[in-house]
């Protein structure tokens, strides 16, 4: 869990509940994680008497993407205002301490460049009066506003660095290199320190100097900055969401679905990676509040990566390079495909929804090439009996199968790209894009609904064009029939669905949606027997847009309003909660969680004001 993201495009830092450095991103939001594994920490001397921050209780808020810490200890009032600066790719912290005595504030940095301790630099610079940790082409340099009174470097195995933190002196041992750690120490009771992130030494300490000019400049611009993005929206969560998300965007447009590398202690892997379904969704989110010329990198990103075979991978580095994944490539035949289709659908919905919104048909005539492979590539990807897509991975990454979510988005994405063919003129891809779609919807209603349930099932699997097996667990990704409009959201199939959803899926006590029955997901502690699974943001989001879209917006904004009860006090929502306690479990946050209540809230506005 995080209690504060920082990010510019480049530079990316999240802090944890102590307030301590846990994630620092360069030089893309997302890679590489230069404190992965590591733990940065922040002590506080007064009169001989010495302190971690992880064992004072202390306020933490953000406002935009910056963060605002308050504690009190030993009778002295500390004050720590972060930010990343959106020029310079330089971490800032003001320091503000009031009270009696001599104070003195200790920083230990656990850099693990590129995701590894070994192989590392770390030195003091005379000239800088700065520590500065490098590898390879990446440098990073500790600095502050008034002198460092102590610093140490040296073997992080060794323990040296900690020891001498907690003892009040820092040996100013002046080069270590392997596994290495560092700490300064300032004295003073106000002051910046700063963490410079440059590919050379020249880099970081052009920076250095720059900030030590003047560093209160660059906190109020980036107070500005973050004004200017958040003032517009009254409600506090959607102009934090808003943030958010341009916090997860790097710089080359790749969106990352979360920061928060905590979740690595349950898959030995994160979420800092480039789902195209996720960033679509976010890109439809930013889309809807005016951020167009963000977007657009993020469409930019992900048409580089549909190839000629129309399809996109499950997920990227935000490198460009493809990430890890666990779906087989034994799952690829003549029927399936080691793929989530429903990802390279929602890219080319949302795609079209960008480009029909604000008109950007300068974008249109360069992703052309694209939008067509991805559009055969799902019009051919069929069984020739059914009409239905062939076997793909679900949009949980867990099942193998024809899935009633992804075939939505599919028939949506079908839609979208005979739009944007018949705006270039090109009638015949467009003739068939417009075809296979309408017999996918009809194929749905076919073979996808179980008439003696009176609602739609989840994914059914298809063997030499029967159906062999059908799926029947309630899953709340069986809203997508509505929210792909593939049906109308009063069609009584659509109705029926959603209220099973809602009687199956609806948790008791805290609330929430769970997204399917029997989810074991991050499961926590406790009595399941009477609880499908833990409440997502997500599926409850959906379940909200479901009932903007109906025109019922009494209960689209009852669920919007559980959303915001249950969103921490640092406006940072997680993918999901405890289903005992409502705290945040899994990644926090998740950009996902972000840009749909972003989409929620839209449409709600929409449907107040039809109502008018």
């Amino acid at each position: 869990m995080r209690s504060a993201l920082l990010s510019n495009g480049r530079l990316a830092v999240l802090l944890d509940g102590s307030f301590y450095i846990a994630d620092l991103y360069y030089p893309h939001v997302g890679r590489y994680n230069h404190s992965f594994g590591g733990r940065f920490k922040t002590g506080l001397w007064h009169n001989g008497k010495f302190t971690w921050l992880e064992s004072i209780p202390k306020r933490i808020e953000m406002e935009g993407l910056t963060a605002r810490m308050r504690l009190w200890w030993d009778g002295l009032e500390v004050e720590f205002f972060d930010f990343v600066d959106f020029n310079l790719d330089v971490y800032i912290r003001r320091v503000s301490i009031k009270g009696e005595g001599y104070v003195r504030v200790i920083f230990y940095h656990d850099f693990r460049i590129m995701e590894a301790p070994q192989a590392n630099t770390a030195f003091y610079h005379p000239e800088a009066d700065a520590v500065v940790h490098y590898k390879d082409r990446f440098w990073f340099l500790a600095g502050a506003s008034h002198p460092i009174y102590e610093y140490n470097v040296g073997r992080r195995d060794f323990g040296t660095v900690l020891r001498d933190c907690e003892d009040g002196t820092l040996e100013k041992t002046p080069i270590a290199q392997g596994s290495v750690d560092s700490a300064i120490s300032i004295a003073y009771p106000n002051f910046y320190y700063w963490i410079a992130a440059g590919q050379s030494l020249s880099d970081v300490l052009k920076i250095h100097k720059a900030v030590k000019a003047n560093p209160t400049y660059y906190e109020k611009r980036s107070v500005g900055y973050w004004k200017a993005v958040t003032t517009p929206y009254d409600d506090r969560l959607e102009a934090q969401s808003i943030a958010v998300l341009l916090g997860h965007i790097s710089e080359n447009g790749g969106v990352v679905a979360s920061l928060d590398s905590d979740i690595l202690k349950f898959n030995l892997d994160t979420y800092a990676y480039v789902w195209p379904r996720d960033a679509s969704i976010v890109a439809m989110a930013l889309d809807e509040y005016g951020f167009h010329a963000v977007t657009r990198r993020s469409f930019e990103f992900m048409l580089r990566h549909v190839g000629p075979e129309g399809y996109l991978f499950q997920k990227y580095n935000v490198d460009g390079t493809w990430g890890s994944t666990w779906h087989p490539w034994t799952a690829a035949g003549k029927n399936s495909l080691n793929i989530q289709e429903d990802e390279t659908a929602i890219f080319i919905y949302a795609l079209w929804r960008h480009i029909e919104k604000v008109k950007d048909f300068d974008l249109l005539k360069k992703a052309y090439p694209a939008i067509k492979a991805a559009a055969d590539f799902m019009a051919n990807f069929r069984d020739r009996e059914l009409g239905l897509p062939l076997q793909s991975f679900d949009l949980w990454e867990e099942r193998l199968g024809v899935h009633l979510y992804t075939t939505a988005a599919v028939y949506a994405a079908l839609k979208a790209a005979g739009k944007l063919a018949m705006m270039l003129g090109e009638e015949e891809d467009a003739s068939t894009w417009l075809a296979a779609a309408h017999t996918v919807k009809e194929a749905v209603s076919r073979y996808m609904f179980d008439e003696k349930l009176g609602r739609f099932v989840r994914s059914i699997k298809i063997e030499d064009g029967k159906v062999v097996e059908v799926d029947r667990v309630v899953d709340a990704s069986m809203i997508g029939v509505a929210l792909f409009e593939m049906f109308e959201p009063s069609d009584p199939r659509v109705v029926n669905t959603v209220k099973t959803i809602e009687e199956r899926l609806w948790v008791p006590k805290v609330g929430g949606l769970a997204r399917y029955e029997g989810d074991i997901y991050q499961r926590v502690p406790g009595d399941y027997s009477q609880i499908p699974g833990n409440p997502w943001i997500i599926t409850t989001l959906w379940l909200a847009e479901y009932y903007a879209m109906l025109g019922n917006i009494a209960k689209a904004t009852s669920l919007v309003k559980w959303v915001e009860a249950v969103s921490p006090p640092n406006y940072l929502l997680p993918e999901q909660l405890n289903p005992f306690d409502g705290s945040p479990v899994s990644v926090q946050p998740l950009a996902w969680s972000h840009a749909e209540y972003l989409l929620a809230k839209s449409l709600l506005k929409k449907a107040e004001a039809r109502k008018q």
